[in-house]
């Protein structure tokens, strides 16, 4: 038994008439799939009728005479019977297996051309719809069942693992993630909200709640960790991030940045961003800003309250933001003109700082693309002429955050995964994930969307080659190198600029 994730694929450019072209394909592999299984029942019913026959002639007196007295003439028919039911019996196993691959393929092509994704996305909507107007007027029964549930998914993991575990929780509740959030939302800057008359700003969404509460937790932030920003260029002897080919590679320089920063190790530590040069034929340059998520740590730029601010409907408390000002401080001491093809991949809050430079520094740079792993984005004003892919993992509770599902449109895609048990076989397969045998963990790990990703690329969907190619575009030419620069918050001491 092995876990493995499998993706979906909301969004992307696809014409009407590719889109028609997939669903003929996709009912012609289900009724393919539905006439090999009746193949399959008549060729089963064969087998029986002949085993009935079989027995029969145990007792047929015509079959007790004999040609020879010691070969009796039904040993002869008995045997060819046998042989017959037998064809029948693999008959009826090859049709079963190719009903179930025809059902598989189907699969596949729904999942890699997005044609559950309409009705799936319209679902989602109505249960976060009424899951927000539950916790809009109930909202001590909504924590309680919300809770309830948390507990149970843990009980479920105790006694599944035999020690509690978070992962159960979240997995138990994750329909809900996203209707309670936008409930949280609602109840508190909506019309009559209990925090409406402290902005001035009109929405009903979490990111309103958070322009209310920035104000004070950047207070706060101010007087624990200080408000200077100090940066300095690192070395990094083993290069965590190299060349990037796609996306696929860069989530991987992603996952490994983040693994170096946490270790301290090969002259990294936390609060540490990467950015990458290439240089085109034309003397022109490209570049890619790779930026982890939280750390925490007392004086890191990337720190819990900084998500706050990040996800601000403000734009200038989102500017204000000290892992925004160390990305785009770093941009400036790195050399990325405004006229240089800029990508930004991040990881939880990492991705939160790159949808925020595309929504309110797209004027200053020339953002083409966004990839996020794990990042609640879905109300950034992102520029439509940036693409943005979103990978997700479908219980993770930190990309709920938001309360809204993202948008779904030519330029914006997002890749869901889901976690699976199961043996490696079949059409159906998805990625099979590291540490696949040990115990459930929260998905937020950069691993799943790695094997996401990894997944949706395997399906061969259109819409996701097309976003890795524009990705490919935006980075095109010579790897130059890669640089590090790591921020660390200070109390401002007199004389300091």
């Amino acid at each position: 038994m092995t876990r493995q994730v499998r993706s979906s694929i909301y969004g992307g450019a696809v014409t009407v008439a590719d889109q028609a072209e997939y669903q003929r394909l996709h009912s012609a592999l289900n009724a393919q799939s539905a006439a090999m299984a009746s193949s399959a029942s008549r060729w089963t019913q064969a087998a029986c009728t002949l085993a009935a026959q079989r027995e029969r002639l145990v007792w047929c007196p015509a079959a007790m005479q004999t040609a020879e007295p010691s070969v009796p003439v039904h040993t002869d028919q008995r045997a060819r019977i046998d042989a017959a039911r037998d064809a029948s019996d693999v008959m009826a196993r090859r049709c079963r297996v190719l009903a179930d691959e025809c059902t598989q393929l189907a699969d596949l092509v729904a999942r890699a051309h997005s044609l559950y994704a309409e009705a799936e996305m319209r679902n989602t909507h109505i249960v976060n719809r009424a899951v927000r107007a539950f916790a809009v007027h109930h909202p001590v029964a909504t924590g309680i069942a919300v809770g309830t549930l948390a507990v149970a998914g843990g009980i479920y993991g105790w006694a599944t693992e035999g020690s509690f575990n978070w992962a159960y929780s979240s997995k138990a509740t994750a329909w809900a993630h996203e209707g309670v959030v936008s409930g949280i939302g609602a109840a508190c800057s909506g019309p009559g909200g209990r925090l409406a008359s402290l902005t001035d700003l009109p929405g009903q969404s979490i990111n309103d709640t958070a322009a209310v509460a920035s104000p004070f937790l950047s207070h706060v932030g101010g007087m624990v960790q200080g408000t200077s920003l100090r940066m300095r260029q690192v070395d990094s002897a083993d290069m965590a991030v190299g060349g990037a080919s796609g996306i696929q590679d860069a989530l991987h320089d992603l996952r490994r940045l983040g693994q170096a920063n946490g270790a301290g190790d090969d002259g990294l530590a936390y609060g540490t961003i990467a950015i990458s040069q290439y240089r085109r034929q034309d003397g022109s340059q490209a570049w890619l800003v790779t930026i982890p998520g939280t750390d925490g740590q007392k004086d890191s730029p990337f720190g819990w309250i900084q998500n706050a601010e990040l996800m601000s409907a403000s734009a200038a408390q989102r500017r204000d933001a000290d892992s925004a000002r160390l990305v785009v401080q770093a941009m400036q001491q790195a050399g990325v003109q405004p006229e240089d093809s800029v990508a930004l991949i991040g990881h939880s809050q990492g991705g939160i700082v790159a949808a925020a430079l595309a929504s309110d520094y797209a004027d200053t740079y020339r953002i083409e693309h966004v990839v996020t792993a794990g990042s609640p984005i879905a109300n950034h004003p992102i520029s439509s002429n940036t693409w943005v892919t979103s990978v997700e993992m479908d219980d993770e509770l930190v990309a709920a955050l938001d309360g809204a599902s993202n948008p779904a449109n030519d330029h914006w895609v997002t890749i869901r995964g889901t976690v699976t048990d199961g043996d490696s076989d079949g059409l159906c397969t998805g990625r099979v994930i590291d540490d696949s045998d040990g115990p459930y963990r929260l998905t937020h790990d950069l691993k799943y969307h790695e094997a996401a990703l990894g997944h949706a690329l395997d399906l061969g969907s259109p819409a996701v080659q097309q976003h890795n190619d524009h990705f490919r575009g935006t980075i095109a030419g010579d790897y130059v190198g890669t640089t590090y620069w790591q921020g660390r918050m200070a109390h401002h001491t007199p004389g300091e600029d």
